[in-house]
């Protein structure tokens, strides 16, 4: 289907992403596996933005590197004590890890860093804007990021860890947020 919506013209590029099947380094292998037979054999020369999986071995994102545009991992939370609350699984290491791997090869290649971004939900954790900016303004210093993309929590049940709880106000600010922090980076760089 991709490749026949890009012979048409219908689309210039693809977004490659997955859950994780049987193991991070199997599902890691597939989508790459998949951009070798897009780019290799159906010589698709669109963007792709694939999607690093955390935990998945050094080797494979940095052949995942090779052959996207650009390379994403969900730090999803804004904070280490989020992650542990929310999604215990996952640590600010491991989801950091593999965009490190990505930028740390692209340089030892001799390119320009491969193109790198992240997810963050607002507002599912206590954690203020100043935490939210400050870490990522850490982010862009480190060359990990060139875009920080959030996204408003949005209460979807009442369990006790979320904050399904929100005031009219407060679900308004959360989704207010995205805007905000924008605004004020924007100011930053200014």
């Amino acid at each position: 289907m991709t490749i026949n919506f890009y012979k048409r013209n219908y689309i210039e590029g693809l977004f490659l992403s997955s859950g994780i099947i049987s193991s991070e380094d199997h599902t890691m292998r597939l989508l790459v596996n998949t951009l070798k037979i897009l780019r290799y054999e159906y010589g698709f020369n669109g963007y792709v933005h694939l999607k690093l999986i955390p935990g998945a071995d050094a080797v494979l994102i940095e052949e995942a590197s090779l052959l996207a545009d650009r390379v994403s991992s969900n730090i999803e939370l804004p904070s280490s004590r989020s992650l542990v609350l929310l999604a215990p699984q996952k640590s600010r290491e491991s989801v950091l890890r593999p965009l490190q791997i990505a930028r740390d090869f692209s340089l030892e290649q001799g390119r320009k860093p491969i193109g790198m971004s992240t997810q963050l939900i607002i507002g599912a954790t206590p954690e203020s804007d100043l935490e939210i900016l400050r870490l990522s303004s850490a982010l862009y210093a480190q060359a990990l990021l060139k875009r920080v993309y959030y996204s408003a929590y949005i209460p979807a049940n009442t369990h006790t860890l979320l904050r399904a709880r929100h005031s009219a106000a407060a679900v308004a600010r959360t989704s207010a947020l995205s805007g905000r922090l924008a605004d004020a980076f924007l100011w930053l760089w200014i």
